[in-house]
């Protein structure tokens, strides 16, 4: 991650605070500066449902149509169905409006390549470079591509996103129905408010949505981790689900609640995700730096090999398409199968949980004792004020084996640690994972007294 005045720019987005580092002209500029990068033709645009999301999409949209793009508006859908519209349409690329899991008062520009993922690296700081020598806000060279864009509307295409999901050849929508699961899904009032009852309903499940007010207002913080899911398990208990599924806003994540109303863990969207995939498909996986160990256990039962990358989602896809991965994803809740496209994405992956569900025979809870318990501690420390000092802490906790790939990471035979700075937030992260709970608080203690 850098920044670029204000705004927190990494492969996961150019974000800032709406009427502060993000402002319409800003917008603006960058949906100029995106169309020169992609050197005109069709660009997908959609957004989730944030109150700002109108103005800062009208002013993306009017950079875009200024350098000769033609903007295809498919409405308030997820970002992985912004992805799957460029890569189905054939697109020079897309743009997803959504800050996804920041606080309300955050928007950003997640911006989508022609193959259906995120820019890389390399992709952003050459886009970059574009934005510093544009020429700002004045209107100079508009309509100099010899054509001003144009700009039509396309629904359905969160649709066509349910239906290839259905269409997998890992999902037996039959055989899910005749279960009749009963489920709790929390949309946070995102994107998801609008599409989720479309995929429950065709799998024959009986819904019980919350939170699924698109007004852009936050019920929750919009985080699917486990201490802001205490509504979706009082629910899951009243309702005596069989599941709950909690989304994020833009729907790429989504944590689960087992049938006893207690959150497995925003880690266990992975490793079950990825285990049900490799009963029925042998071959690698590649998963983020900071993923539970967890997944090396699925890995090492299956007989695959699982590859690490930094964390980012376009660092996974990549990696997924270099080794000709079958699953992959990162334990934030983002699961990726690469036959549907390379891209996290929450409702494809409750149609997989709900389809090892029912092609077991077991409940969630059920599946997720299956795996080895560990514990994994993530804290956030704001960076103001404050510095890291990697090398002091590596030398701290010598003896363990040293990955600098992203930030720093400690691994010992049973536990590990990691300090990383944020893609999305000025902060650092830190986590640790143990299979005691004591070891993984006293990783995390220690280090975190070290940040000052």
């Amino acid at each position: 991650m850098f920044k670029v005045g204000d705004l927190l720019v990494s492969v996961s987005g150019i974000r800032g605070v709406v009427g502060d580092s993000l402002t319409p002209e800003v917008a603006l500029k960058y949906g100029r500066v995106f169309g020169k990068y992609l050197k005109e033709g069709d660009v997908v645009l959609g957004r989730d449902t944030r109150y700002h999301g109108p103005m800062i999409f009208s002013a993306v949209s009017a950079g875009l149509m200024a350098s000769g793009c033609n903007v295809i508006d498919i409405g308030v859908v997820t970002t992985p169905t912004v992805e799957f519209a460029v890569n189905k349409s054939g697109s020079a690329g897309g743009m997803a409006i959504t800050a996804s899991h920041n606080p309300i008062e955050y928007n950003a520009l997640k911006l989508i390549g022609s193959k259906g993922t995120f820019l890389t690296e390399s992709q952003i700081k050459r886009l970059i470079r574009l934005y510093n020598q544009a020429d700002g806000f004045k209107g100079k060279n508009v309509g100099s591509s010899k054509k001003v864009g144009s700009y039509c509307i396309q629904e359905g295409w969160d649709l066509k996103h349910v239906k290839a999901i259905l269409d997998l050849d890992i999902i037996n929508p039959f055989l899910i129905k005749r279960k009749k699961f009963r489920v709790v899904v929390d949309c946070v009032n995102g994107a998801t408010s609008y599409i989720s009852a479309e995929l429950f309903n065709a799998l024959g499940c009986v819904i019980k949505l919350i939170n699924a007010i698109p007004d852009g207002r936050f019920p929750r913080p919009p985080e699917p981790v486990s201490e802001n899911l205490k509504k979706l398990c009082r629910q899951v208990r009243l309702f005596e689900a069989d599941v709950g599924f909690a989304f994020d806003p833009d729907g790429d994540r989504v944590a689960i609640v087992d049938n006893k109303g207690k959150p497995l863990g925003e880690e266990y969207t992975l490793a079950l995700g990825m285990r049900y995939i490799l009963t029925k498909k042998k071959g690698p996986v590649a998963i983020n730096i900071s993923s539970s160990m967890i997944n090396d256990y699925v890995a090492r039962e299956a007989g695959v090999r699982i590859y690490r990358t930094r964390v980012g989602e376009i660092n996974v896809t990549e990696k997924l398409r270099r080794i000709g991965g079958v699953v992959g994803g990162e334990g934030n809740g983002g699961l990726i199968y690469p036959d549907m496209h390379y891209g996290r994405d929450g409702l494809m992956a409750v149609a997989v949980i709900l389809q090892y569900m029912a092609s077991s025979g077991k409940t969630v809870l059920e599946l997720a004792e299956e795996i080895p318990r560990t514990h994994m501690l993530k804290r956030k420390v704001s960076l103001t004020g404050k510095r890291v000092n990697f090398n002091r802490i590596e030398k701290v906790f010598g003896g363990g084996k040293i990955d600098r790939r992203d930030g720093l990471k400690i691994i010992f035979d049973d536990s590990w640690l990691q300090l990383r700075l944020s893609n999305t937030e000025p902060v650092v992260r830190i986590i640790s994972e143990a299979f005691d709970y004591g070891k993984a608080k006293e990783l995390a203690d220690t280090v975190e007294k070290m940040i000052y």
